[in-house]
């Protein structure tokens, strides 16, 4: 009987020791730093535009947010901007605690090693890959020199893989990620889907709804979100996970142990008591801009406007402005809490002449009709854009002599301007090109570069075409360069 008495003495012990250390484990995870970084990438210049990359990043810094993280967030951010995304996050992290990266947008995969894809980067060939995208080797590298408890990457990429006919699609596995969790829209060498419906991508969607249970450990969250996307896509989608972290972390930290939330004590028999719920007094308000730094303000109250900011229940006029967009106002009737987008649109930047005179149908009065094609051309060169999409936004917009379906030549047609002639004296026949001289406008380059709708799908370079010392060079040029516009109207 007296060694029974030990033992359950000894086990009671041990238990009460157990619970201080858990209780001792989830206050340091309470007060400890927690720090994301997001980035959500729709807009590409030179590869596929996705659908759903910036809403799901706003939905994972909105509840990561609320999960108590200082999130670091960018939208359609460049491959330098991401780098230097990369270095402020790392910095921080410095300062011990949690690290979350987050990326959604595009994802490829080269010679087993993993790139993320910025909205500027140009890539024709594998080659030019290392070069033009940010590398998941630096960041799982900065990651870990931070010295910090835990680490988090979480990657919606791999959208679609430009090059993988040559190779399969998605991301590759991941090596020498000691001490990372690392886990994957879909599983490594497969593509995740982009989300056919829905404001969300499948992966992301089912991530935040799981990472809201309460006191669930992170391989739960994950072992769930990948039986949710595996069941929603009927098997062909399921997330991919690396798990090489010791130590636990929850997203929603569990309540505090039982035993230690004050007992209340039963109210005696005389006594008595009424509570009611107290109406809040103060609403917050949160405007998702994009793009995301543009300025919004609210002009009727004199606080600055900043996320989540908690105001009275009243109206409140917002203006959202950026140099380059067209300016939003509108009035806000708050009576609860609110969180709105709003979306900025790009003006078409006015582009100048030989002249430098602001452009305008006004100032293009001629046009003429080549006989032998029967097209219709703008005579005067519009001089000079770095942009193809301002090339073809420019044509789209032109309104001249009556016309309105101008649009930039195809390759066939920028061709037909062309013209020859032949030279000879006592010992050769030389052969030069011209343009066509209704079309010549005074043009002395040795090699004009004139943007066409032949442009190379995943760049932005400009078909050249030499018209002088009887060379006609068609080719696409080597480096962007600012070409010329020329609009056409074809064929019916």
């Amino acid at each position: 009987m007296k060694y029974l008495v030990v033992l359950l003495l000894f086990f009671t012990i041990v238990v009460n020791l157990s619970a201080d250390r858990g209780v001792q484990r989830l206050k340091m995870m309470k007060e400890e730093q927690r720090v994301a970084l997001v980035v959500g990438n729709n807009n590409y210049n030179n590869l596929s535009i996705l659908k759903n990359p910036i809403n799901d990043a706003r939905l994972m810094k909105s509840v990561l947010k609320k999960r108590g993280f200082e999130v670091i967030y960018k939208e359609n951010a460049t491959k330098n901007e991401m780098k230097k995304l990369v270095k402020k996050f790392a910095h921080k992290l410095k300062r011990g605690g949690i690290g979350l990266y987050y990326f959604a947008g595009h994802g490829v995969s080269v010679d087993g090693r993993n790139y993320l894809v910025g909205t500027n980067s140009l890539m024709e060939d594998k080659d030019e890959v290392e070069y033009e995208t940010l590398a998941l080797n630096y960041v799982t590298k900065k990651m870990k020199i931070s010295g910090n408890r835990l680490n988090i990457i979480i990657l919606d990429a791999c959208r679609n893989d430009p090059f993988s006919r040559s190779g399969g699609g998605g991301l590759a596995p991941v090596s020498n990620a000691k001490g990372i969790f690392i886990a994957y829209a879909t599983e490594a060498g497969s593509v995740a889907s982009d989300g056919k419906s829905g404001k969300n991508g499948i992966f992301t969607k089912y991530l935040v709804k799981n990472l809201q249970e309460e006191g669930a450990t992170i391989e739960r969250v994950f072992k769930n979100t990948r039986a949710d996307v595996h069941d929603a896509t009927n098997g062909t989608q399921s997330p991919g996970v690396y798990n090489q972290i010791r130590g636990d972390f929850f997203f929603t930290l569990p309540t505090s142990n039982n035993s230690h939330v004050s007992k209340i004590k039963k109210p005696t028999k005389n006594s008595s008591f009424s509570f009611q719920n107290e109406m809040p007094t103060d609403f917050s308000l949160t405007i998702n801009q994009t793009p995301s730094d543009a300025k919004v303000s609210i002009t009727n109250i004199k606080p600055r406007y900043y996320d989540g900011i908690r105001l009275k229940k009243g109206i409140y006029n917002i203006k959202v402005s950026k140099s380059g967009y067209t300016t939003k106002r509108g009035n806000i009737n708050l009576e609860s809490n609110i969180e709105i987008a709003i979306d900025l649109e790009k003006k078409i930047k006015q582009i100048n002449l030989k002249t430098k005179s602001s452009l305008s149908s006004s100032s293009l009065k001629k046009i003429w009709k080549d006989k032998d094609t029967d097209l219709i051309w703008q005579v005067k060169v519009v001089k000079k854009t770095n942009k193809f999409n301002e090339a073809k936004a420019y044509c789209k917009n032109l309104t001249l002599d009556g016309y309105s379906n101008w649009k930039l030549p195809n390759l066939d047609e920028l061709k037909s301007i062309i013209t020859e002639e032949y030279y000879s004296n006592a010992k050769s026949i030389t052969k030069k090109t011209y343009i066509k001289k209704p079309l010549l406008d005074s043009m002395d380059m040795k090699y004009p570069y004139f943007w066409n709708l032949n442009t190379l799908k995943y760049s932005t370079k400009a078909w050249e075409l030499g018209f002088h010392y009887g060379k006609d060079r068609g080719y696409y040029t080597n480096k962007r360069i600012n070409g010329y516009i020329r609009c056409v109207v074809g064929k019916e």
